[in-house]
């Protein structure tokens, strides 16, 4: 059986929101989801939450900020991502204390392995390793298939299908570190 959790979940794409949820939710974690920042602070002055992962473009200020104010209502280890993922992103999210930084399209493998790693050194491991969703989200109608949310093409399969998620790299490639 694995370790329950309490994950805040904000992003404002709602396609890449839902599949987002569905992974977190098979894990057998319970997830609040928003797509706007100031509804994350309410959810979270509302109820305890063990980690989060947010995006850093987000309506109203930005997942650095955001996070900042999360810190000063309670502390939680934080996944954050983004698609431009700049180095100076990268940088700054670092010096904010974010657990690690994800670039998007999202390699579940990498989420994953994020996620394994926040885990085992906040909460001392899960008791089995993640799973892979049993259901599958579309991909919104306007974004053709093999392309990441910025219309460019990606490589490998994506998961829980949709252009913002893709499936883990071979065991012989893993995934490049987010910092």
């Amino acid at each position: 059986m694995s370790q329950s959790f309490r994950v805040l979940l904000v992003e404002d794409d709602d396609s890449l929101r839902c599949c987002l949820v569905e992974f977190l939710a098979s894990q057998g974690w319970e997830v609040g989801a928003t797509a706007a920042a100031t509804e994350a602070l309410q959810l979270a002055r509302q109820r305890r939450f063990d980690f989060s992962l947010m995006d850093f473009h987000l309506p109203g200020m930005t997942g650095l900020q955001l996070f900042q104010q999360l810190v000063a209502l309670r502390p939680l280890p934080a996944i954050l991502m983004s698609g431009l993922a700049s180095a100076e992103e990268a940088a700054a999210a670092q010096h904010a204390g974010f657990f690690t930084f994800l670039r998007k399209p999202l390699d579940l493998g990498r989420l994953r392995q994020s996620l394994e790693a926040l885990i085992q050194t906040h909460f001392g491991g899960p008791l089995i390793p993640l799973r892979m969703p049993t259901t599958h989200c579309q991909a919104p109608s306007q974004q053709a298939p093999g392309q990441s949310l910025s219309g460019q093409p990606s490589h490998g399969q994506h998961a829980p299908n949709h252009p913002g998620m893709r499936r883990p790299y071979p065991p012989s490639q893993p995934p490049r570190p987010g910092f």
